[in-house]
C-alpha cells in the first residue's frame, strides 16, 4: 500500500506540472535527491542528428559539457542510443564498461568527459509518447540504481515524458523577434558568465546588459533568467 501511494503521489506531481521550468525545477530537486549530479530528458536521435545539443529537451548537463561532446562526435555510434534504440528497458550503465567496444580513442575520449563531470554511472529511461514518439530520460552519477530505483524511475520517466508531450502541443509560440544583443545576452547567460562579464565582453555597462535580458524574459514569457534561459535552449533559439 506504500508503494501504491507514493506512485499515486507522483502521478499527481506530473500531472500538475504547467510548464517546462515545472519539469527542470523538479528534475533537478530529485537528482539531488537520490545524490547524484545530472538529469536529461532527451528526444532518440534520428539518423540525421549528430549533435546532443539537438536532441536534448530539458537538462542541466554543463553547457561546455555538451559543446565538447559534440564537437567530438561523441553521439555517432553511441552504444547508449544504441541500446536505446533496440530495447525499451530501462538499465544501469557504467561509462568505462558500456563504451568498451568504440575505438580506443573515443572511448578515452567519453570515459574522461564523464568521469570529470562525476557522471561515470547511474541509468537511462528509454520511454514514449502517446503518439509513438520515442525519447529518454537519464540520472547521472557516481552509482548505480537498484531494481526497485529503476521501477520507480522508469515510471516517472514515463509520466514525465508524457506531460511533456502535452505541454509542447498546447503551447503556442507566436513569432517572436530577438535583438542580437538579447541573444548574445541569452546565450552568455546560458554559459554561466555574470552581467558585469556579459558587460565586459559586450563594450556595454551592466545596466544596458540587465535591459537586454529582461527584455528577453519578457518576450519568452518567462519571470526569471533562469526560466528564459531554460526555454530558450528547448526552443533551438539560442545554442550553448
Amino acid at each position: 500500500m506504500k508503494l501504491v501511494a507514493e506512485f499515486n503521489r507522483i502521478e499527481e506531481i506530473a500531472g500538475g506540472f504547467n510548464t517546462h521550468y515545472d519539469v527542470f525545477k523538479y528534475m533537478k530537486a530529485l537528482t539531488q535527491e537520490l545524490e547524484m549530479n545530472a538529469f536529461l530528458i532527451m528526444t532518440l536521435p534520428t539518423v540525421d542528428i549528430v549533435e546532443i545539443g539537438a536532441t536534448k529537451i530539458i537538462t542541466n548537463w554543463p553547457a561546455e559539457m555538451v559543446d565538447y561532446y559534440d564537437g567530438h562526435n561523441l553521439l555517432i555510434d553511441s552504444p547508449v542510443i544504441r541500446r536505446m534504440l533496440r530495447s525499451t528497458s530501462p538499465f544501469n550503465y557504467d561509462v568505462d564498461v558500456i563504451n568498451a567496444t568504440r575505438g580506443e580513442g573515443k572511448k578515452s575520449t567519453v570515459v574522461e568527459l564523464f568521469k570529470r563531470y562525476r557522471m561515470e554511472k547511474g541509468a537511462y529511461f528509454p520511454v514514449h509518447d502517446a503518439a509513438g514518439g520515442r525519447g529518454a530520460m537519464s540520472i547521472s552519477g557516481e552509482r548505480n540504481f537498484s531494481m526497485m530505483e529503476l521501477a520507480k524511475l522508469l515510471f516517472i520517466a514515463t509520466l514525465i515524458y508524457d506531460r511533456l508531450s502535452q505541454l509542447t502541443l498546447k503551447e503556442q509560440h507566436p513569432p517572436v523577434e530577438f535583438t542580437r544583443n538579447e541573444l548574445d545576452c541569452l546565450r552568455m547567460t546560458a554559459a554561466g558568465k555574470k552581467g558585469h562579464e556579459i558587460a565586459n565582453t559586450l563594450g556595454v555597462s551592466e545596466h544596458v546588459v540587465n535591459n537586454h535580458i529582461s527584455s528577453a524574459i519578457k518576450k519568452l514569457g518567462c519571470t526569471t533568467r533562469t526560466q528564459a534561459v531554460v526555454n530558450a535552449l528547448r526552443l533551438n533559439i539560442i545554442r550553448c
